[in-house]
């Protein structure tokens, strides 16, 4: 009976220990999944440090720095040799490290910092925005070891925001209406501007087509606008006329803009439009009145200029050399004051589309030449010569062309010192013919070459206070060959002199 109770008591032992054993391996096979569920843990998170847009750094509760990730290094400049074991205060300005102990003494506390925006400073000396957040590192018990900081460069933002509100005053002071509206139109953005010349507020127009501001008549120009800002072209000083909310037109000059997102695709447009009724009605007052001028002026003056011209014939006839010489001088006069109001008349029918060109094939040659002895007969104060070849059969309007090469050698004499060679040339191009006017006068600016053939544009300085003119023969000039399909071009340097130059083809 004893023997048998100690087997009993030896199967129990056996089993406990059986069952301690068994205990065992569950409690290692639960430690072994514990320590390979943080090894992954741990990996993941060494790979987000790693791969990070942001600073991840890590600094004991003395602000020494203990961990630091690659984008530190992009961010900041120090390498993780450098940096390690270092204060973090070698980031902080020296007008911010008050800021440390304050963010330290929270955290101590246990309370986490969220997107504290401040300024750090990198290795080269210069300031970033930073947006930072900080949190404490705990140990098992609880207790702070030190602190995890994440900082982001917000320095591209802020430069952003900045832009955005400088543009966002501009567009609020600006004169002119500054509408934004999406590809099918619809307008997504009106400034105070826009209200005070269209009349609209910006609830009536955010939402609304942008057709509501085009006349029926006009509705074709929208598509046309779109087609060529959706290939990404810029629209500039487009002059039409658009509609008020109360019914009435208005000149508008249009800038238009494709709006791009980072991948450069068209996704918008914005407009800038300038309320130039004024202006229109004032060039067209200043228009009727030159035109009405005009024609009262030519038929007298014409009728003068015949007077003179039989007077002249008489005192040839009669040796009146003292009245023949002064009525010569008066019948120049006449001359230049009606191709001046010839060039007033031009003026009026090309802005109002009538001036057409009468084509045919001329020698331009010939036309230079005959230009040439005018203006000597004109003046005989400067050398004229001619350069080139004998016959440029061109196609052209002979008259309008004829009254090019006036003005622009009448120009040249106007401006160059008395005495001075002017050099009229004309050459074979590979299309047709470049005729040419040289001169040695008092050149012209860069500037001003910019807006000299625009409509009573005159070149303002000292030398040029005392030369007559009202600024209209080159617009008038060039006006001319623009319809021939070419353009004036003018070289020049300051106190040397200046070329002007244009091309025609050559007659078939």
């Amino acid at each position: 009976m004893k023997e048998t109770d100690e087997i009993i008591q030896l199967i129990k032992e056996f089993e406990k220990r059986e069952s301690d054993l068994r205990l065992d391996n569950e409690q290692l096979r639960r430690l072994n999944t514990a320590l390979r569920i943080a090894e992954e843990k741990s990996a993941i998170l060494n790979s987000i440090v790693s791969t990070s847009d942001d600073a991840i750094i890590s600094k004991n509760l003395e602000g020494i720095i203990t961990s630091w990730n690659e984008s530190a290094f992009r961010i900041f400049g120090y390498t993780e040799a450098e940096i390690i074991g270092v204060s973090v205060l070698k980031l902080i300005p020296a007008e911010r490290q008050y800021e440390e102990p304050i963010i330290l003494e929270q955290l101590k506390k246990g309370i986490r910092v969220d997107h504290f925006e401040t300024k750090r400073m990198r290795k080269d000396g210069t300031l970033i925005d930073v947006s930072l957040t900080i949190s404490p590192i705990l140990n098992i018990e609880g207790k702070i070891i030190g602190l995890s900081k994440i900082a982001r460069d917000i320095t591209a933002q802020r430069s952003a925001e900045v832009d955005s509100k400088r543009l966002a005053a501009i567009i609020a002071s600006s004169d002119d209406a500054i509408i934004s509206k999406d590809l099918n139109s619809i307008i997504t953005s009106w400034n105070g501007s826009a209200c005070r010349i269209f009349g609209y507020t910006a609830d009536e127009m955010v939402g609304s087509s942008i057709l509501k501001l085009i006349p029926p008549d006009r509705q074709d120009e929208e598509p046309k606008i779109l087609s060529e800002l959706k290939k990404g072209n810029r629209v500039e000083h487009f002059e039409t006329v658009r509609m008020k909310k109360d019914g009435t037109l208005i000149h508008v000059s249009l800038t238009i803009s494709p709006i791009k997102d980072k991948s450069g695709k068209v996704i918008g447009l914005s407009k800038i439009a300038r309320d130039i009724t004024e202006k229109k009605l004032t060039e067209k007052k200043k228009d009727e009145f030159i035109g009405f001028v005009s024609h009262e002026l030519k038929t007298p003056l014409t009728s003068l200029r015949s007077y003179i011209q039989v007077a002249l014939h008489k005192s040839k006839g009669e040796n009146h050399d003292f009245i023949s010489h002064a009525l010569t001088k008066a019948e120049q006069q006449t001359k230049k004051m009606e191709n001046m109001i010839t060039d007033f008349l031009n003026i009026s029918r090309f802005e109002d589309g009538q001036m057409k060109l009468e084509l045919s094939s001329f020698d331009l040659a010939l036309s230079i030449h005959s230009c040439i002895e005018d203006a000597r007969v004109s003046s005989s104060k400067h050398q004229l010569s001619y350069e080139g070849i004998d016959q440029a059969i061109v196609t052209g309007d002979t008259e309008k062309i004829s009254l090019v090469l006036t003005n622009l050698i009448s120009n040249a004499q106007k401006y160059s010192p008395e005495g001075g060679a002017i050099i009229i040339s004309c050459h074979k191009t590979e299309n047709g013919f470049t005729m040419s006017v040289k001169d040695q006068g008092i050149g012209i600016s860069a500037e001003d070459q910019k807006s000299m053939f625009q409509k009573f544009y005159r070149i303002k300085s000292e030398k040029t206070r005392f030369i007559s003119g009202f600024g209209i023969g080159l617009y008038l000039a060039n006006s001319i060959i623009t319809l021939h399909g070419s353009s004036i071009h003018v070289e020049s340097i300051i106190g040397e002199g200046s070329t002007f130059s244009f091309s025609l083809k050559a007659a078939e």
